[in-house]
């Protein structure tokens, strides 16, 4: 449909990127992606268009290249721009904070003046829950304080902060997305999270119960939780895809200047212990593992306040953690080394 507003998705190539760029175009936006395929794969992105039955451009950029998305936005009737393009890895951050502010603070400056330059005003960001560090509160809601606890979480808080002063500045206006712990994949079994670029836990079961590792460390079973192990809020990524949606619609009636935080979770826990069950029920395997010591700066327990997402944006999330599971098995048992798999 012509009526619908033209979409730039920087890091469409990457995990959550390219389900959405999915989801965007099966609800009929036109979409144009930058990425520059550092850790994402433009497999994704021909997966993408074969699923979705349609073209689009995508072009090889770094978000370095200030005057190159300046000139992009203006040859593209882009009016929307959605936000992902950024390294999302805890304990890579932590070692390297350098890697983390050049690409996911540094790039989204370069990004918000280019925008700026080319008179482009509305921007949905992908931001993550990590912002709130150890929260005093459960579940986690948007007027909590933020204090990050990682540099992964302090460059994305960052970001938050600069997008909040360009709505202030240059009358542009904003939602910032602060996901929990996305999971999953497309029903297709066609698109997914590449293993090799991921330490989170359900890719991590999954390529112990196919051989590709040899166990899993399970980092303390003595919290203070029900069965001793951590607990967090797992989201499937179509859900995820569907609130970037969603909060496109809500930008559309938000007057400049305004910039929303909001949290997208399904407002469930799931124990470490659960998941190692479920995997083991959905795959009918057995799952080698081995209790080690917890890690500093991990928190107990995670789980997102869904309220401001269901008035604001109209949205929750439709799939539950079976659901999630079952996706990333079809997923991986299809490709089991991710996009490095050869067509079979």
């Amino acid at each position: 449909m012509a009526d619908k507003p033209m979409v730039l998705v920087t890091g469409g190539a990457g995990y959550i990127g390219s389900h959405t760029v999915l989801q965007l175009l099966k609800a009929d936006y036109p979409v144009v992606v930058v990425d520059n395929f550092s850790r994402g794969y433009e497999e994704a992105l021909r997966r993408v268009a074969r699923l979705a039955n349609k073209q689009f451009d995508w072009h090889k950029i770094d978000l370095s290249d200030q005057s190159g998305l300046t000139q992009l936005m203006q040859d593209y009737p882009v009016e929307t721009v959605i936000h992902f393009a950024a390294f999302k890895n805890v304990g890579e951050a932590d070692q390297k904070p350098e890697l983390y502010y050049q690409n996911n603070v540094i790039n989204s400056l370069h990004l918000l003046q280019a925008m700026n330059q080319a008179g482009v005003k509305q921007i949905v960001f992908s931001s993550t829950s990590a912002v709130y560090g150890d929260a005093d509160e459960i579940p986690m809601h948007e007027n909590l304080p933020v204090k990050p606890r990682n540099a992964y979480g302090h460059s994305k808080a960052t970001v938050e902060w600069m997008i909040i002063d360009y709505c202030h500045s240059y009358g542009m206006k904003a939602v910032c997305l602060r996901y929990f712990n996305a999971a999953g994949a497309d029903f297709s079994g066609e698109i997914g999270e590449d293993p090799s670029l991921t330490g989170n836990i359900i890719p991590v079961l999954m390529q112990v119960l196919i051989g590709k590792r040899e166990k899993f460390f399970l980092f303390g079973n003595q919290y203070d939780t029900p069965d001793g192990t951590q607990m967090r809020d797992y989201i499937h990524v179509n859900d995820l895809a569907d609130g970037h949606l969603a909060a496109m619609t809500a930008l559309a009636g938000m007057p400049a200047g305004q910039a929303e935080m909001v949290n997208l979770g399904t407002g469930q826990a799931t124990s470490n212990q659960q998941l190692m069950q479920l995997v083991e029920q959905v795959s009918g395997r057995k799952l080698k593992y081995e209790v080690t010591d917890p890690r500093p700066g991990d928190p107990v327990i995670t789980v997102s306040a869904v309220d401001k997402a269901r008035e604001l944006l109209g949205w929750q999330a439709q799939y539950n953690i079976e659901q999630i599971i079952k996706s990333q098995w079809q997923w991986v048992q299809k490709y089991p080394d991710g996009y490095h798999t050869s067509d079979h």
